[in-house]
């Protein structure tokens, strides 16, 4: 080797390597709009920049490198680019961290089999850590092996491969998949010394399968746990997760007090109040919500989110109390907010509760005005929309709602069916429609047919 800067790697490889690489100009390049998404990810520019560093010279490749790379590869353009290009390394590259990399390319594809014989090769180069085990349990968490997580663990220990908090919490959440009570208290117990092992969120799930067991002491006691173990890096997440799960088992007391915490150790935020009027409304606490959402008001925020003011507007709507969510949309919209499409939708849904259809109609029609992809309603008020429309005979009106719900995806058939009903009873032909029916991929059936003729039996298709 000669010169003054050594090659970092055999002038063979370079160049093997880019040519396991699709090239983002290439002409087989897929031209759909997801792959150019894709293609100009983040991921991707930081998997170009990599190599062009290298190319350019600007730095030794490495095994972090490699690893780093088989990472973006993977994501970017595939499980198959990876193995690829992990084929084409040199083999003084081919450290524990590379083929550490690869299992996890493996595993987040779910290539079971694959997985097990990479790992199984790395077993028997004497590559045995917890991360490679850790991986493997994941993989098979996922996958629903539950007994091949609880194998791996055992298997881990008796080769004398100390356990961490990613292997622990794979354990236990084997445990907590099925529902094993036993299990999860004999990890607590194992690994509750040693602080590191479980974090909060462990503790906290552990909590909720305790208390669904009926061991409400048991559950109090993880809860606690949970709430010592969170770190400031993990509060904003960590308090909003408490005060779900003590509303869900019901500990109201607990929810007002990890509230209080909440307000004193994380700075105010959108996520924080929303979190708050959520555990509210499930305890039928509108009075409480409605004291929190004015508070929420007043606090200095980047922007207000319009999602608190939907789950009051939901809340309202349930409860028949459709002008009060009315009101405070206006109330909104006079501060410069934008409601949803789904807000519109919601207060439709409203008005249909307490009988004022023609209001529920014209809130309908507003969402779907209002709405683009990738958000789709339920059906259920734009078809009792439709179903007004055909008592009244108006065709014109029930296509412009279907010509609205088309925009954000296929009609159904039971849009359809709305549809031929209406023209049945205005007395229109439906020869069209039953094209554009199967235009749509939905054929025409018996239930269409007789739909047909019992609304009308005199009527043709022609």
């Amino acid at each position: 080797m000669s010169g003054a800067h050594p090659s970092r790697y055999p002038p063979s490889s370079s160049n093997g390597i880019k040519k396991a690489i699709p090239s983002r100009s290439s002409s087989s390049r897929p031209s759909s709009r997801s792959s150019s998404a894709s293609a100009a990810s983040p991921t991707h520019s930081r998997s170009q920049l990599s190599f062009w560093m290298t190319d350019r010279r600007h730095l030794h490749l490495t095994a972090g490198d490699v690893a780093y790379r088989l990472d973006l590869i993977s994501k970017v353009h595939g499980l198959e680019k990876a193995v690829e290009y992990f084929g084409m390394v040199p083999k003084r590259l081919r450290m524990p961290q590379c083929y550490g990399s690869l299992l996890k390319c493996y595993v987040e594809a779910k290539a079971v089999d694959k997985a097990e014989e990479h790992f199984a090769k790395m077993q028997e180069m004497g590559m045995k850590s917890s991360y490679t085990y850790t991986s493997m349990m994941k993989l098979y968490l996922e996958t629903g092996q539950l007994e091949r997580v609880h194998a791996m663990f055992q298997d881990m220990e008796e080769k004398g491969v100390k356990p961490d908090t990613f292997s622990v919490e794979s354990m236990l959440a084997a445990y907590i998949a099925a529902e094993d009570v036993e299990g999860v208290g004999k990890v607590l117990d194992k690994a509750n010394p040693h602080e590191k092992l479980v974090k909060w969120h462990g503790q906290a799930l552990a909590a909720s399968l305790f208390m669904k067991s009926g061991m409400q002491v048991r559950a109090v006691m993880a809860l606690l746990e949970a709430e010592r173990r969170i770190s400031p890096k993990s509060s904003r997440i960590a308090y909003a997760f408490l005060l779900k799960t003590y509303t869900d088992l019901g500990m109201y007391p607990e929810v007002g007090r990890i509230w209080s915490v909440y307000k004193s150790k994380v700075p105010p935020s959108n996520t924080m109040y929303l979190s708050r009027i959520s555990a509210l409304l499930k305890m039928n606490d509108i009075d409480g919500a409605e004291a929190t959402l004015k508070e929420w008001e007043t606090v200095s925020l980047r922007y207000h989110d319009f999602r608190l003011i939907n789950l009051m507007v939901d809340a309202y709507c349930r409860e028949g109390l459709v002008e009060k969510a009315v009101a405070l949309v206006d109330d909104a919209i006079k501060k410069g907010r934008t409601p949803y499409a789904n807000t519109w939708y919601k207060l439709a849904g409203g008005f249909f509760k307490t009988g004022e259809v023609s209001k529920a109609v014209d809130m309908t029609r507003k969402a779907l005005e209002s709405a683009t992809p990738p958000w789709k309603p339920d059906l259920t008020n734009v078809l009792m929309s439709l179903e007004h429309f055909m008592n009244q005979k108006d065709v014109e009106a029930a296509e412009e709602i279907a010509s609205m719900l088309q925009k954000l995806g296929p009609l159904t058939k039971e849009v359809y069916h709305c549809l031929l009903k209406t023209y049945v009873r205005a007395g229109k032909p439906v020869s069209d429609l039953l094209e554009r029916m199967k235009k749509d991929g939905l054929e025409a059936d018996e239930e269409t047919e007789r739909m047909r003729v019992d609304l009308h039996p005199l009527s043709i298709t022609k």
